[in-house]
């Protein structure tokens, strides 16, 4: 199928042959159709809102067709494209309800060529304790992951070839190491996070699913006006960055999530990158900061909306969000300001060992199924490794590397500390399973 081919010859076919264009999205909408109707991953994907689309990136004219012309792109409910309700899992158009503008991000994306084709599923206001009705690729037995579950599952299933979600403790790349494709957690506003719902929050970062680093790669090289680099701290663009495996105990880690990280180490160790053991890891005082401030800010985000609307609100999610009210705003301020120094720290450490890159686990059990926790358990087990680059603030990047003998992708994470993310974007793009694929053909 057209959708299925490699992103650079999908987007030079794109560009070459746009008359056809709308009978090939008209075949991928029948699919969506068709095979989303188990998985619900779309939020109401509509032919007439599709069209619309499709008139709008047509009527540039053919020399001048955009970068990203007609790359289909799925964005999170909780992030405003204008012309699409944004209900953040609950039953009104929460954006509306709040005023908020379209995002810049999907306005960088529409101006390089993208279709949007649809919002896509989320836990009610991103939280674990939300209902969520998408079902993972593996079937209705597994457990999706968090948040941008949808954007997850229907990259996977090839409904659209990227995903614009929002991360806050690794509600991106969770779900993407669970659905085999690869998730990207930048720096806090390096992609706006204008225009969506939560999008204050201090450790939640606007990012995206894509099947495998080297379309992240070409889509953030082909659209630059949606990533930014931050240029607060020392970075330093190594052709060989120095890998660091933090040491912790692997005694909760199952073995295919072990089985990835070895294999993973093994091949940057043949590249030629130093990989050693290190002591860093995130201290149980920065992670209760770091939740105290988050538990915080999404009371006080949440406090206004609750008193006009509390029927929005699914009883479990309002209890989360009630919880934050108990905090005291000098106890918050104190604890963001302890983060800072959790941060600095660390910083630290890793500039004295020589460290750029952190390489862990995405998820310390892949093969997850439902019944063994709630989603409250089962997202907080997930987010083991992930929450790291939330505390700290690091670019984060999971990839598949390794398939298990059933033919399910296992997927490992890089944190970058010293580089910059297409320094940490390359570094993954030589491990991740694709790659290792091609190198076996």
């Amino acid at each position: 199928m057209f959708f299925d081919t490699p992103l650079h010859s999908l987007l030079e076919q794109a560009t070459t042959q746009p008359e056809q264009l709308r009978e090939r999205y008209l075949m991928l909408s029948t699919d969506v159709e068709s095979r989303d109707a188990f998985y619900h991953s779309m939020c109401e994907p509509s032919w007439d809102w599709l069209a619309s689309e499709l008139d709008r990136i047509g009527s540039r004219p053919a020399p001048k067709k955009p970068s990203l012309f007609g790359l289909p792109v799925g964005v999170k409910d909780t992030i405003v494209v204008s012309g699409l309700p944004t209900k953040a899992g609950t039953q009104a158009d929460v954006g509306q309800l709040l005023g908020l503008p379209q995002s810049p991000a999907v306005t960088a994306l529409q101006d390089a060529g993208a279709v949007i084709m649809a919002k896509q599923a989320t836990n009610q206001f991103c939280s674990s304790a939300g209902p969520a009705q998408t079902q993972s690729i593996r079937g209705t037995t597994y457990f999706a992951g968090g948040s941008t579950v949808g954007g997850a599952v229907a990259v996977a299933a090839g409904f659209t070839r990227l995903a614009l979600g929002s991360d806050a403790a690794g509600s991106v790349r969770h779900p993407a190491a669970l659905a085999g494709v690869a998730g990207l957690r930048p720096r806090k506003g390096s992609i706006s996070d204008a225009g969506q719902i939560n999008g204050s929050l201090s450790g939640q970062s606007t990012g995206l699913i894509a099947r495998s680093a080297d379309d992240i790669a070409l889509i953030l090289a082909r659209c630059p006006s949606l990533h930014v680099e931050p240029d607060d701290r020392a970075i330093f663009d190594k052709e060989r960055p120095t890998i660091g495996v933090p040491g912790v105990s692997w005694g909760g880690i199952d073995p295919a999530a072990e089985s990835a990280l070895r294999s993973s180490m093994s091949r940057l160790a043949e590249m030629g990158h130093k990989v050693v053991s290190t002591p860093m890891w995130m201290t149980q005082e920065a992670q209760d900061d770091f939740f105290l401030v988050m538990s915080f800010e999404n009371w006080k985000f949440h406090q206004p909306l609750m008193a006009e609307h509390p029927e929005i609100y699914d009883p479990a999610v309002y209890r989360v969000m009630r919880a934050g009210a108990a905090i005291e705003p000098k106890d918050a301020a104190a604890a963001r300001r302890r983060l800072v120094g959790h941060q600095q720290r660390l910083l630290d450490q890793a500039h004295a060992a020589g460290l750029d890159i952190l390489l862990t686990p995405s998820i310390p059990r892949p093969d997850i199924r439902k019944d063994a926790g709630t989603p409250r358990e089962l997202s907080a087990v997930g987010g083991r490794f992930t929450a790291i680059s939330n505390i700290y603030d690091f670019d984060s990047l999971s990839v598949p590397v390794e398939r298990s003998p059933e033919g399910w992708r296992r997927s490992v994470m890089l944190h970058g500390i010293t580089v910059p993310l297409s320094g940490l974007v390359a570094c993954a793009r030589h491990i991740e399973l694709d790659q290792a694929d091609a190198c076996l053909q």
